[in-house]
């Protein structure tokens, strides 16, 4: 049984495959084809002209992936927008509205564009839109710190009420960056990938809460801490300077 993958495992592969393109050895070739992964094929739907691509066709990823090198040479954000928590996200009003509806976006740290994604059976359809310059994240060391007094707040609380939080996080899922990330980045994404997994997981049952109160609680702290785990993951998928 394959493991589970965590919110916005598209938009990540896509983020840490282009930074790796644009900051490493990897050739643009074998980025674009660890992007596709296991899917049949991906393709740019670029209706706006934003990456000069023909705007009444889909373009294949592997064809269309040095023009989204070329459009943003620094590095690219990932976003896992939730309502009232957009992350770097900051227009316009379509882009924040289809990045919401797909829970992800990769975006271009220099402004211009962004993508979603669209899963079409086997197939996924990037869709090029205009963005303005996104907010700067925050740094890696930042998110680290915040994700882990969430965790702690979160185990003290439901300790306290004697409600589980869920199961313990799998410790056995692989990578979730390409490859040429630094090694804390590598393991700041995978703890948070995974626990993005266990809170999700977790939210679907009442962990043995008996009362409302005991519910709500715990409710609130999962999702503090997948909140927390969410802008881990983003900061550690932006390098190079996370």
């Amino acid at each position: 049984m394959d493991a589970p993958l965590p919110p916005g495992s598209l938009s990540l592969r896509l983020v840490s495959n282009l930074n790796a393109a644009l900051h490493t050895r990897l050739a643009a070739e074998r980025a674009a084809a660890e992007v596709i992964g296991p899917d049949v094929a991906h393709h740019l739907v670029d209706p706006d002209g934003l990456l000069g691509l023909d705007p009444l066709r889909a373009t294949e990823l592997d064809d269309g992936f040095a023009r989204l090198l070329a459009a943003e040479p620094d590095r690219w954000l990932l976003a896992l927008p939730v309502p009232g928590a957009l992350g770097p996200l900051r227009g316009p009003v379509e882009l924040n509205t289809a990045a919401l509806v797909a829970g992800e976006a990769a975006v271009a740290a220099g402004g211009g564009l962004a993508l979603v994604p669209h899963r079409v059976g086997p197939s996924v359809q990037w869709r090029v839109h205009a963005a303005a310059r996104p907010f700067t994240p925050p740094t890696l060391y930042e998110a680290e710190r915040e994700l882990s007094e969430a965790v702690l707040r979160a185990a003290t609380t439901l300790t306290h009420l004697d409600v589980a939080a869920g199961s313990r996080p799998r410790a056995d899922h692989g990578g979730v960056l390409a490859p040429g990330y630094p090694p804390r980045a590598r393991l700041a994404a995978d703890r948070a990938a995974r626990l993005l997994i266990a809170c999700d997981e977790a939210l679907t049952s009442d962990g043995a809460a008996i009362t409302l109160h005991e519910a709500e609680v715990r409710t609130r702290e999962l999702r503090v801490v997948r909140t927390a785990a969410g802008q881990a993951l983003c900061a550690a998928a932006g390098w190079p300077d996370a």
